[in-house]
């Protein structure tokens, strides 16, 4: 999937004018990565971080995919988002 990062403070309507030239925004916490938001997330309201799927695995083993499911998972590459799919 193609994605950017926005931050969890952003607004709706900027995550809505960057997801018009990707497919997902990696949403960004203070210092961690806190959730996933698509075009399926902007009608929640709020912010980017009350708006975001939370249910993701960063950098997870395939014990840890089988077990939890996530919707998405992140991949990084020292501590920088490199790769973003769809869960199992």
């Amino acid at each position: 999937m193609e994605f950017s990062t926005i931050g969890f403070e952003d607004s709706i309507d900027e995550a809505k004018v960057r997801l018009e030239s990707v497919d997902a925004l990696i949403v960004w916490g203070k210092e961690n990565i806190l959730g996933v938001l698509t075009i399926e997330h902007l009608n929640m309201g709020g912010n980017c971080g009350t708006a975001c799927e939370l249910d993701i695995l960063v950098d997870p083993t395939p014990q840890q995919n089988k077990k939890w499911r996530p919707k998405f998972i992140v991949t990084t590459d020292n501590g920088e988002p490199a790769l973003l799919s769809r869960g199992p």
